[in-house]
Order: structure tokens, then C-alpha cells, then sequence
């Protein structure tokens, strides 16, 4: 079965264009293109998906006798001016306004603890989600230096959501990451009841 080149979706061999985002099929080479804006290179799409600005004019999802000025780079939603959650950097609609964007990457968790920032982005990975630490932490003081003590996880703009859920689905009622054993520290998979390392319940 085919592979979408721009969505990663798998679909049916019998069709040529994928279902989920009508992207050409992959024997046929994409046309490259270059973000006027950020100078990003991408393919099979209609808007740059590090910024979000647009190649063509399409209409805006919400209010489509209007113009859209860009497609949010989380979920890819056509904003007109007044949709657009943000009048700075990449584009986001009003849902993902607050979802900080750094060159194409979306802060998905923080945290002051750099342990548990690698543990995260860890299982972001076993989940096959990209994922990066950006951290201005300086390991030769030991006190919080307060923003520049936070360790920031970065995902793929395309991959916030899912990355976001997958977080979701591993903290606690307190809303703690329960990514690890309590006991040995040992990463787990939701919904195991059972430390494959060592034994211990889970639950």
C-alpha cells in the first residue's frame, strides 16, 4: 500500500491520490517550493507549513466569501484576518493561538526538571513522534534562574496534536506524566498494570 508523502497516511493501492489530504501519489515526483517568508522548502501542500503563509489564495474555512491570509501550521485550517489567532510569527488560528511556535516547532510541554523532559520526549519517540529539547538551562548554577531554568519540548507543528494527546493519556488524575515507574523509573505503556522491569503495579 502507498504512503502519502505529505500526510503519512497509507491508503488503498487502487487509489492514486491520497484520500486524507488529495496529495499526489509518491511515483510522482513533487514540485518543490520555497516560503517567500521564512524560505522553508516543501511539497504537496498549499501553504508553507513552518509559517503557514499561502502560495494561491483559497477562501477561509470559517468565512468563505472571505479571503484567507494563511493556514494554521497546527491543523491546517484556512484564517481569514479575522480567525487568525495571532498577528505574529506563524500563523494559528484562534483554537491554537497560545501554542508557542519556534521556526516550524510547537512547544507541546515544559517543565523545570530536565530528567523529565528527556523521558517525555523519549516516549514521544517511541510513539514516532519527533521530538526535541530546547533548554537555556545552565548546568553550572544550581538555582532556578527562572525562564532560562525551563526545559521546553518541541514537536513537528503537524505533529502538536497528536503529540499533545499522547501526553495526555499518560498523566495521573493530578496531572502528573506517569511516563516511568515509581519504583525503578523504568519507562511503560499506557495502560500497563504490571513494571515489565521489575513487577511493581502500575495502577
Amino acid at each position: 500500500m502507498p504512503r502519502c508523502p505529505t500526510c503519512d497516511s497509507v491508503y488503498a493501492d487502487d487509489l492514486r491520490d491520497c484520500p486524507d489530504c488529495a496529495a499526489a501519489a509518491a511515483d510522482e515526483p513533487a514540485e518543490v517550493h520555497r516560503c517567500p517568508v521564512c524560505g522553508e522548502e516543501y511539497s504537496g501542500a498549499d501553504a508553507c507549513p513552518a509559517c503557514g503563509t499561502l502560495r494561491e489564495e483559497v477562501p477561509c474555512d470559517v468565512h468563505p466569501d472571505r479571503a484567507a491570509v494563511g493556514r494554521c501550521v497546527v491543523c491546517g485550517r484556512a484564517v481569514c484576518e479575522e480567525c487568525r489567532g495571532s498577528d505574529r510569527g506563524a500563523i494559528r488560528c484562534l483554537d491554537h493561538a497560545s501554542v508557542k511556535v519556534i521556526e516550524g516547532w510547537a512547544q507541546v510541554y515544559s517543565t523545570t526538571n530536565e530528567f523529565e523532559g528527556q523521558l517525555v520526549r523519549e516516549n514521544l519517540r517511541a510513539e514516532g513522534i519527533d521530538a526535541q529539547i530546547y533548554s537555556q538551562r545552565d548546568r553550572a548554577f544550581s538555582l532556578d534562574l527562572g525562564e532560562l531554568s525551563i526545559v521546553r519540548l518541541l514537536v513537528p507543528v503537524w505533529e502538536y496534536e497528536r503529540a499533545l494527546q499522547t501526553i495526555r493519556e499518560r498523566m495521573d488524575r493530578e496531572g502528573e506524566g506517569s511516563f516511568a515507574c515509581p519504583a525503578c523509573g523504568e519507562a511503560f505503556d499506557p495502560g500497563a498494570r504490571e513494571c515489565t522491569a521489575c513487577g511493581a503495579a502500575l495502577v
